[in-house]
């Protein structure tokens, strides 16, 4: 199903939550779910899955209705793995059953359709992909023109969500995001005329917004630097 965005989202949902079900297979079977996730100070494995998973719960129950401040505590009562497996196969038949259009809460008031939930829960999947593969030494591919999406995923979402909870002050530079290995339209954060250049391939940018990777002068000179170190993220 093509979404009015022009992404697959569902097939992409598809694809990024059995990579992940298979990378905590993996780890269960070889004992592997006490390993620490550097990304994630504090969680291992094990703790992370659960979140990906309660996560999915969470914009399940949102699609049903539910009030969005009722958070899922649910744990696995047996293997991990297929836990989570189910929890993702119902996340999906409800945002194909719902459709793209469907009223309903999200995170910003602008986008108050299914259609959030369609690419806000690929891009979480995708980037705690990543974190569970590095923590087996493990190495992830990320579609480009996918990976930028989440950077202006970061513009229309995450950063407006920051500002709303008082977390980051508005930036006094503008971020302005441009892929090296794509050809698109510069992705914009903040709203100040002035701006500082962010750039390079877009998956190594992605991870260098959400702090999964160290900063690098080839990205950027220090206002750049400054602006990535802020909280545009959770």
């Amino acid at each position: 199903m093509i979404s009015p965005t022009g992404r697959p989202w569902l097939d992409e949902l598809a694809s990024a939550t059995e990579q992940f079900r298979a990378v905590i297979a993996s780890a269960e079977n070889h004992d592997a779910l006490s390993t620490p996730v550097a990304a994630c100070p504090g969680w291992d494995l094990q703790e992370l899955a659960i979140h990906v998973g309660r996560t999915h719960l969470w914009a399940t129950q949102i699609l049903a209705g539910a009030d969005p401040r009722d958070r899922p505590q649910d744990n696995p009562k047996g293997p991990l793995a297929p836990w989570y497996a189910g929890i993702a196969e119902n996340l999906r038949h409800a945002l194909a059953e719902a459709g793209p259009h469907a009223p309903c809460w999200t995170l910003v008031k602008e986008q108050r359709t299914a259609l959030f939930w369609q690419r806000r829960q690929v891009h979480e999947t995708l980037v705690h992909l990543w974190d569970a593969r590095s923590a087996l030494s493990q190495q992830t591919e990320f579609d480009k023109a996918l990976a930028f999406d989440g950077i202006a995923e970061i513009r229309d979402v995450m950063y407006p969500r920051m500002l709303r909870a008082g977390r980051v002050d508005p930036l006094p530079v503008s971020l302005a995001i441009s892929a090296t290995d794509l050809e698109a339209e510069l992705v914009v954060i903040g709203e100040a005329p002035e701006e500082a250049v962010l750039e390079g391939p877009a998956a190594e940018l992605l991870l260098l917004l959400w702090h999964r990777l160290p900063w690098d002068d080839t990205y950027g000179d220090q206002r750049a630097a400054d602006l990535v170190a802020q909280a545009l993220v959770p």
